[in-house]
């Protein structure tokens, strides 16, 4: 019974003393300074609205394929760095923790080559918006790399993470 009580006595002590002046003696950042603080060295930015929308647009991609078939780029963007337009909503896309990894992919995009595909969309996938909001995005995402935030910046050609690497 005795090491409950003592147990119980540490804990209060916790609760009542020493959590309550840690949180008046130390400043910690609030706010969107306390979610960077937390999350820039993972990749992950504030959602804004206009992230909202594209993503629900980009959930709309039923991978037909059709946007693949038309897709003027193809050819002239390394393969293993880009697979056709339908990477852009399948992929590139869904999350801001990946989009480092696909720069090479995303900076050689032309936007205004989309929109053949996106004519023949049978969903109607906005994939010139989606390829300059995956731009826009990804120099957001970028501007949280550095020491500040912990994250170093890839260097040039760098494109498949190390442990997504195929033997």
């Amino acid at each position: 019974m005795g090491s409950r009580l003592g147990a119980d006595l540490y804990l209060a002590w916790r609760a009542a003393v020493v959590q309550p002046l840690r949180r008046i003696l130390q400043r910690r950042p609030a706010g969107k300074a306390a979610f960077l603080a937390g999350y820039a060295a993972e990749g992950l930015v504030p959602t804004l609205p206009r992230d909202k929308a594209m993503l629900a647009a980009a959930s709309r991609c039923i991978s037909c394929g059709l946007c693949d078939e038309l897709d003027g780029q193809l050819g002239n963007i390394a393969r293993g760095a880009y697979q056709g337009a339908s990477m852009l909503p399948r992929q590139y896309a869904r999350s801001s923790v990946e989009l480092r990894w696909s720069r090479e992919a995303i900076d050689a995009i032309d936007p205004d080559a989309y929109r053949p595909g996106e004519a023949a969309c049978p969903t109607r996938v906005p994939l010139v918006a989606l390829a300059a909001w995956l731009k826009e995005r990804l120099e957001r995402t970028s501007s949280f790399e550095g020491p500040a935030y912990g994250v170093q910046p890839l260097p040039p050609g760098h494109g498949v993470p190390p442990d997504r690497e195929r033997p």
